[in-house]
């Protein structure tokens, strides 16, 4: 059994906070050591309260023969515990540098299956066929 299956989440004493999907409508792009890790145009913005939103990608869009599962585990109490990936390409490695909730809690079900990407540990963000800099329609396209 999973640390997430013996806790509970903590909307019952936070009723007020708020962690959802919203549909991110343009195809997003992560690159790493010259390698396309994730193209995708099925994006997700998780969007939570006290948190700018993050980009999560449904893991089947991701390059996995690139992603290295670790042990490293963190737990949200809203979301549940969180799996993590190092990303090797090359003679590169980014470790831990993804991550995603195998086993969400029930009230953040839907981000069952998808992954996000530390930012700064990757080399280059692209929004559509432009080079991004920040996240979720806070880009600064160069």
């Amino acid at each position: 059994m999973t640390e997430t299956a013996q806790r509970s989440s903590l909307y019952d004493k936070h009723p007020d906070y708020d962690v959802h999907f919203e549909a991110c409508p343009k195809r997003i792009r992560v690159v790493f050591n010259g390698e396309t890790i994730v193209d995708s145009t099925h994006v997700q913005y998780l969007c939570e309260s006290k948190h700018d939103p993050v980009y999560y990608f449904p893991l089947a869009d991701v390059r996995q023969d690139l992603l290295a599962v670790t042990d490293y585990v963190t737990h949200c109490p809203f979301k549940g515990d969180a799996a993590y990936w190092s990303v090797k390409v090359g003679d590169r490695e980014a470790e831990n540098a993804v991550w995603g909730y195998p086993s969400p809690y029930p009230e953040t079900a839907e981000i069952k299956d998808y992954v996000a990407f530390y930012w700064d540990r990757m080399d280059h963000w692209y929004e559509e066929e432009a080079e991004i800099f920040m996240v979720a329609g806070r880009s600064s396209a160069r």
